[in-house]
């Protein structure tokens, strides 16, 4: 019965539940004795307009419990991605459509989704030969093939009998142990490696004496503030695909009030739903802020923008007069989170015996996001990339699930913990921020006609007592600077966007891919072990898998493109081959039937038994990507999205290895923008050359396909392509 009233009332309004207290009240006076009901004003047909009632108000519950039962069943058809132009697909779109509520919160498809699956074993074998084999040489992939077999035979259906045990028992048999293991478990420093960071507006000019750093801050925190408690509240709306296919919200959860917690095994997220300050930082000094008060009908709301910019000048003037008035460096512990992780689980281990250490560290860590408030003025999209990844090692809790930063000439952008959610989710929550912003004639913060508040408290500067980790703290800084000045980070515009891409009648994502490949090649004479982006919160609780875009035909492709004995219809072949497997990997990996998940999973259940398979010993398997890659949307929201003036750029990532590629982009009609990672002290790579290798890459690959539809359009007679 307990499972029934959980369909009766998902998705059911408010005046549903009161006609359900309806019933109970009218049943209870159906009870009432025939004497009592003479002397009631009450018509002698009562019972049956009641049992009418009764009937009708179950019937609708019935219902309602039937469409969503439909809703359930309808969700776990995956081959709209494929054959979107079916009649078969047609007819379940407008079924769904017509079942799916037009308003909806946050939460109300969760239960619904279905579960993210466990491929067979055979099947990921046989898929994971095709993946590596262009990347082996003839002797590499048959040793590789003996090994597999072996597993599949051995090892294999064990570890696979592990995860189906996971799969009947967990609501996600993957969720748990890619947050473990691939985040927590992980040992190294967070920035650069783990973290990632995003720009803020692509036409932002730098030089804009008009730009103002607090009151943009203000409006931000206003904007995360009330988001915040949209999603602790559920009355954010899902976000939909197509405006009918929901996707799983779970990780919203992690987005703000959450910081990973160090451990010298694993670490620990940690969240405090209750959370309702902020930390800021201003020249290393370090402050509370408390972002709720008792307004002026005795409420206890979110102070106003404009309450919040003159916190934020008062917090300003305060830190300058501690920096003027300091005779020694300010310390605080932020180079901390910069560190290996075992190192920092013993250095908060010897923070927390001192009591004022202790306060502090526990109020940073519950704040809902941290606020840098920088004291530089990037001139750049490219400066600003590096900043927003960076900082200085004393203006960025890494720990923290986002540091949302802003520069002195109004520059924007924001760092995230990558635990805590991707970037889809940091990304809705910037756009609510901006495009919710407001200023007056002056360019300060609003009020915004809401009500104002009595006593505000005042930014607490936070204390640290730190003498005995000056030398930690030295240590870690030089630690520090040899890494961020190590980044080689860019933002490049390729001047050419999805609307040219799709008059070529091909994939946009997969002529951008096929792109990097040509890029990689040209530049280091070898096929890169690629890594692409695929979201899965088509079902419950998933998070990512991975595309792997090299094929047989790419590799083909990129070698015979500049061979002048290959012919542009042979050439034309291997690249449409090439993007056509792009294509369906990427519809394999959203829908769950790709590799590196499942070989993750198998690879983890393994290693708890106490051994590693041989399997995973061998190249590429324990190998990091060379080019680690991600395509992203530049809007989020389906409302705000469509109207809002922003014009964003995108976020990025640093490269998985030392001599490898990060590559984040972005596509719109008119242009893609891509923000490119490498390190300077790989004296292969770099990001400038990457960037102009790319641009030609993508207009040789616009002519070759320009000239094979001109060469098709003057055979039948048609005009040539533009």
């Amino acid at each position: 019965m307990a499972g029934m009233s959980k369909y009766l009332f998902a998705g059911i309004t408010g005046a549903t539940v009161a006609a359900v207290v309806g019933i109970f009240s009218s049943s209870l006076l159906c009870c009432v004795p025939k004497n009592v009901v003479e002397v009631l004003p009450i018509d002698e047909n009562y019972c049956l307009i009641i049992v009418a009632f009764i009937v009708g108000t179950a019937g609708f519950g019935i219902a309602e419990w039937l469409r969503w039962e439909i809703i359930r069943k309808l969700l776990t058809y995956r081959d709209w991605l494929y054959n979107h132009r079916s009649w078969k697909t047609k007819a379940w779109g407008f079924l769904l459509s017509s079942l799916v509520p037009k308003k909806n919160m946050l939460y109300s498809f969760q239960d619904y989704l279905p579960k993210y699956p466990l491929p067979k074993l055979e099947d990921t074998c046989e898929r994971t030969l095709k993946m590596i084999k262009p990347l082996l040489t003839d002797e590499e992939y048959l040793s590789v093939v003996k090994v597999l077999r072996d597993f599949q035979k051995n090892e294999g259906p064990k570890l696979q009998k592990i995860l189906e045990q996971r799969y009947e028992t967990e609501e996600n048999w993957m969720s748990e142990l890619w947050d473990k293991y691939v985040y927590l478990a992980g040992r190294g420093p967070l920035p650069v490696h783990s973290n990632f960071s995003c720009n803020g507006e692509k036409n932002f000019n730098h030089n804009d004496p008009t730009n103002k750093q607090v009151p943009s801050a203000a409006n931000i925190m206003f904007g995360f503030m009330e988001y915040s408690q949209k999603i602790k509240d559920g009355n954010l709306s899902n976000m939909m695909i197509q405006n009918m296919v929901p996707i799983s919200c779970d990780r919203y959860k992690y987005i703000c009030s959450t910081t990973r917690i160090p451990g010298e095994a694993i670490d620990e997220l940690k969240t405090y739903p209750d959370s309702r300050h902020i930390v800021v930082f201003r020249k290393k000094s370090m402050y509370r802020l408390d972002l709720f008060a008792t307004d002026v009908n005795g409420k206890e709301t979110i102070l106003t923008p404009r309450e919040i910019q003159t916190q934020l000048e008062l917090l300003m003037k305060d830190a300058k007069d501690v920096e003027t008035k300091s005779d020694k460096d300010i310390l605080n512990p932020s180079i901390f989170t910069s560190t290996t992780r075992p190192r920092w689980a013993q250095i908060r281990k010897e923070l927390l015996k001192n009591k004022i250490n202790a306060e502090s560290l526990e109020v940073v860590e519950s704040a809902v996001v941290c606020l840098a408030l920088g004291d530089g003025r990037p001139q750049s999209q490219s400066e600003e990339f590096k900043t927003y990844l960076t900082g200085n090692g004393f203006d960025r809790w890494f720990d923290k699930s986002m540091t949302f930063v802003t520069e002195e000439n109004g520059a924007m952008g924001y760092n995230v913990e990558h635990t805590s959610a991707e970037a889809t989710l940091s990304g809705r929550m910037w756009e609510y921020g901006l495009y919710h912003a407001q200023y007056d004639s002056s360019g300060n913060a609003t009020h915004r006609n809401i009500p104002q508040h009595t006593v505000i408290p005042v930014p607490q500067r936070l204390q640290w007592e730190l003498n005995d980790f000056e030398d930690d703290i030295a240590d870690m800084k030089s630690d520090w600077d040899k890494l961020a000045d190590d980044v080689d980070a860019i933002v490049y515009f390729v001047d050419k966007g999805k609307g040219f891409i799709k008059k070529l009648r091909v994939s946009p994502d997969g002529y951008m891919q096929m792109a990097l490949q040509l890029t990689f090649y040209r530049l280091h004479k070898k096929t890169p072990k690629t890594y692409e982006t695929a979201a899965t919160r088509l079902f419950k609780n998933a998070r990512t898998e991975t595309i792997r875009p090299v094929s047989e035909h790419s590799v083909a492709f990129t070698k015979a493109f500049d061979d002048p004995n290959v012919s542009v219809a042979k050439k034309v072949d291997h690249l449409k081959k090439a993007i056509i497997h792009q294509t369906q990997y990427k519809f394999d990996a959203m829908n769950g039937r790709a590799v590196d998940r499942h070989l993750l999973g198998l690879y983890i259940a393994g290693k708890l038994s106490g051994s590693v398979p041989k399997l995973f010993t061998v190249r590429p398997f324990y190998e990091a990507d060379e080019l680690s890659t991600s395509q992203s949307p530049l809007r989020y929201d389906s409302v705000i999205g469509k109207i809002t003036p922003y014009d964003p750029v995108g976020g990025g990532f640093g490269p998985q290895r030392q001599d490898g590629y990060g590559v984040a982009y972005f596509m719109d009609d008119v242009s893609v923008s891509c923000l490119i990672t490498s390190f300077k002290s790989c004296p292969d790579t770099g990001s400038q050359k990457f960037a102009a290798g790319l641009q030609q890459a993508v207009d040789d690959i616009k002519i070759l396909l320009e000239s094979s539809l001109n060469e098709k359009n003057v055979s039948n007679g048609k005009p040539k392509h533009p």
